[in-house]
């Protein structure tokens, strides 16, 4: 699946969209998990050292 539109996320809308995406994974009855979602590479390093 590739999205024809990403949507450019920042700051607490990076982080919330992160965290449940991970949770998502994490869930037993998940299968796939998909996203039309970006975040700049400095902005997850910056998340990333949180």
């Amino acid at each position: 699946m590739v999205p024809k539109n990403l949507i450019k996320l920042e700051g607490k809308n990076a982080s919330g969209m992160l965290r449940l995406s991970e949770a998502l994974e994490e869930h037993d009855d998940v299968q796939n998990v998909y996203s039309n979602f970006d975040i700049d590479e400095k902005e997850l390093e910056a998340l990333a050292a949180q």
